[in-house]
């Protein structure tokens, strides 16, 4: 269950770009950010949220800038008041999962989650279609790739930090994260988002294949061409990536100057327009990809 809220709270930084805008960017998941101010060099690291800790430790050179950091930074700061504002957030008022889909949809929603989790649908009556659909979303991942007893990389980096006695930072808070989800959509927009996702079982299960092949290769193209057919507006891909962004980059300098510092993010949040890399250039800094080994 803390993976899942894990994954929950952070899955939209791999799943929510409608329609990124052009830039080029090197196939590296990983970059060093050196100049202007900088006396010490700062790292970005793109993460996939249900990666395990075994793929963190496979990467030498990610591993080692870690451990030379001084401050850790995160998306949000995961502890057990987060999740308590996730809980509650994902519950619906007034209305109920089955009176939101059809009979049909509602069914067809049910065996795919039998079939993935072995839970009844019925459990999940009283929350928000887009909880179910991330929870579906997680039980796909971990029937195709499986991390048996290892941390989400995002809570490995965070609690590894932690125990070093690292300083640690969060962009946002869960609030901007919970209204990213739950503000901008009615249950009636997140009921039409599960009913599209679930007709579309075989491309979902590729496109879960695809997204963890190319996050490897950090191959952005394919993966920014995936994002284009997830169904989003562009004004709630506005909300979810590019204002969480444009965000970020207010407070990165700040605390960058203080580090040597560690981002580790989503790995989306890194490339486009709004991305780190292309903004953090745009200030005049010098990003450059470095190898993970």
């Amino acid at each position: 269950m803390k993976r899942f809220i894990v994954f929950f709270t952070l899955v939209i930084s791999v799943s929510a770009i409608c329609q990124p805008k052009k830039v080029v960017l090197e196939n590296s998941l990983f970059w060093e950010v050196s100049g202007k101010d900088l006396q010490q060099p700062t790292y970005l690291f793109g993460t996939f949220h249900l990666l395990g800790n075994s793929f963190v430790d496979s990467l030498g050179n990610v591993s080692n800038k870690f451990r030379s950091s001084k401050i850790m930074v995160s998306e949000m700061l995961i502890d057990s008041g987060m999740m308590m504002k996730v809980m509650a957030a994902s519950q619906l008022k007034g209305t109920t999962l089955d009176k939101l889909l059809t009979a049909e949809d509602y069914q067809h929603t049910a065996l795919w989650l039998k079939e993935l989790s072995g839970y009844d649908l019925k459990m999940f009556n009283t929350m928000n279609p887009i909880t179910v659909q991330v929870f579906i979303m997680t039980m796909l991942q971990q029937q195709k790739y499986p991390i048996p007893n290892q941390q989400p990389m995002d809570l490995y980096f965070q609690q590894t930090a932690r125990k070093a006695g690292k300083k640690i930072v969060g962009l946002e808070s869960i609030d901007v994260q919970i209204n990213a989800l739950y503000g901008q959509f009615t249950p009636q927009r997140q009921a039409e988002l599960l009913t599209e996702f679930v007709k579309n079982k075989d491309k979902a299960v590729q496109e879960m294949e695809a997204m963890n092949v190319h996050y490897r290769k950090a191959n952005w193209p394919k993966l920014e061409e995936m994002m284009t057919t997830q169904g989003y507006k562009e004004s709630e891909t506005k909300i979810f990536l590019d204002d969480r962004n444009l965000n970020w980059v207010d407070q990165l300098p700040a605390i960058m100057k203080e580090g040597p510092a560690f981002v580790a993010v989503g790995a989306l949040h890194l490339t486009g327009e709004t991305g780190l890399v292309n903004q953090l250039r745009k200030l005049g800094y010098k990003v450059m990809p470095i190898p993970l080994n």
